[in-house]
Order: structure tokens, then sequence, then C-alpha cells
């Protein structure tokens, strides 16, 4: 499920949807490197990447979550898109230019792709970790999850805040994350995103690859 939409200065981890689509595409960091990783692909976009870039183009980015501002980096926008293809769309991006951004697509009828989580990472600088200016993880949740963390290498975890989402004529839930640059100048990457109901069970999980 995933697409980029011309951020140039960002390495956005996503694929063309030329690859495959699904659940969003994940930043893979391994050994200490970022690099580019695709997570469970299920639709072969091969032969509506054109329709699909040109009814981006045109279908309005609506702002549904915000990182917020931090260690000397400016805020961002968790934007949305229905496409007249019939996709959803989520992605990150600067909050003045929406259509600047990367992440991925879905059906419009199924945003989460089937599962109960779905997810997205992108990062500035690299490849090294400590040489990473700034990494973000944003995503859709079912209506019941009640948190979500992000693992990570050294065995602790990071949570994301939630917000309901109006999403076509689902209830679903938003999260926007911007990892700290002490995790980072540390070589500290995602392992999983991990989605727990209110008792604190684990419902679901997409792995990023890291430490596989």
């Amino acid at each position: 499920m995933s697409r980029s939409l011309g951020e140039r200065k960002t390495k956005v981890v996503v694929h063309r949807r030329a690859r495959r689509a699904g659940t969003l595409s994940a930043v893979v960091i391994a050994s200490g490197v970022l690099v580019g990783g695709v997570i469970a692909g299920r639709i072969d976009w091969t032969d509506n990447a054109a329709k699909l870039d040109a009814a981006l183009a045109e279908a309005p980015p609506v702002q549904l979550a915000t990182i917020p501002a931090a260690d000397g980096l400016p805020g961002r926008g968790v934007f949305a898109q229905f496409t007249s293809t019939g996709h959803f769309c989520l992605s990150d991006a600067p909050l003045d230019s929406p259509q600047m951004g990367g992440g991925g697509c879905n059906a419009a009828d199924d945003p989460l792709g089937g599962t109960s989580i779905s997810a997205s990472l992108a990062y500035d600088g690299g490849p090294a970790i400590a040489g990473v200016k700034d990494a973000r993880v944003i995503g859709l949740a079912s209506a019941e999850v009640a948190s979500i963390d992000v693992l990570m290498t050294d065995g602790t975890s990071r949570s994301a805040k939630l917000k309901k989402a109006k999403v076509g004529s689902d209830e679903l839930q938003v999260f926007g994350y911007r990892f700290k640059k002490a995790d980072l100048k540390r070589g500290l990457g995602p392992t999983a995103i991990v989605a727990l109901d209110a008792d604190g069970v684990e419902i679901g999980r997409q792995p990023t690859g890291i430490g596989d």
C-alpha cells in the first residue's frame, strides 16, 4: 500500500505502487543503517499506479492528527486522502505542504487492510541511525485498540498517542509519533508497532524487520 507524494528532502521509506500494497510500508533498521522495506504486500499496483498518482493530485488532504514540534524540528501533520480510484491514503507531511509527504494507500472500504493496525515510518538523514535528523511513525488503528506501543531495539517501548478519526464510514484511530533525537543518537530503532486492548493484551503487531 505504498506511495510517495513527492517530498524530496525527506527519505520517506515507502515503495512505489508498482511494487505492492496491502499494509503501509515501514522502515527497516538493520545493523545501525536505515534501508527501505515493504511489509506484507497484498495488492499489485502495477496497472493502477498512474491512475492513483493522478487521483492523489486531485484529492484534497484532510489533517487527522499533528506530530508536535520537538527537538528544534517543526510540527508535521498526519493527512488523509480519499481518491476517485477508491483508495484511502494516509501520509506524514509538513503542515504547510500536505501534499509533499509520504505514506501509503489501501482500499477505501478497508482502510486497515484487514488488520487492527497499519503503520508507516519515514526519516531524514542517515544512513546510520545516529546520522538521522528526524524519524517518525504514523498509522491507523481499529476502534478496539486502546494503546500503541513502539518496541525499540533495546527492549524498551515508546507510547504513541491515539486520536479518534472518522475515516469514511468507519470510526478508527490515528497516531503520529516522532522519535526522540536522544534515541536516534544512541542507535535505537523500532522493532515493531504493537496494538493493545484496554486490558493491555496484544491484539495486533506490525514488525519492522529490525532484529530478524
